[in-house]
């Protein structure tokens, strides 16, 4: 399994979480907003969990709880070796969860889907409207390209 797309980072983030334990698939999603401060959407998470269970790195155990038909997933051993086997692929994930935090905390994961819409609906914005924030847009680049100075640049994963 190749682990550098999306998907790939979410297998990883599955087994990371699987570690601690056993969970459902929903609670595993909810547990993404807290540890990742991501949203996959379930198709993407359920895909993902199928894939790991094809490839034997989980197992699925079906109980009733209230009433209800539920799925428990858990690590097996070789899912545990497929981990310990990408130890650095796992640092790197973590500190990529640590690093999303921090920017969520400072408003910049905001400030990207925002300027992800703008890219996208420019030519629907008034010329007015997108020379009033030129200023602030040209100060904000210009401050982002002295850190640039500052730090050396890696790949995220």
């Amino acid at each position: 399994m190749k682990i550098v797309n999306f998907r790939g980072f979410l297998a990883l983030a599955v087994l990371k979480e699987l570690e601690k334990g056993p969970i459902h698939g929903y609670a595993l999603m909810s547990r993404f907003r807290e540890e990742y401060g991501l949203r996959p959407s379930p198709g993407a998470v359920y895909i993902v969990l199928k894939k790991l269970t094809d490839l034997g790195f989980i197992r699925v155990e079906k109980r009733v709880e209230s009433g209800r038909r539920v799925k428990l997933y858990s690590i097996t051993e070789e899912g545990r070796r497929f981990l310990s086997e990408r130890a650095e692929l796992v640092r790197r994930l973590e500190r990529f969860s640590t690093n999303l935090k921090l920017a969520k905390s400072m408003g910049f994961v905001d400030l990207a889907r925002n300027m992800l819409w703008l890219l996208r609906h420019i030519h629907e914005i008034p010329r007015e409207k997108l020379e009033e924030l030129r200023g602030e847009v040209v100060s904000l680049s210009e401050k982002i390209e002295k850190l640039r100075e500052v730090v050396e640049w890696k790949p995220l994963l």
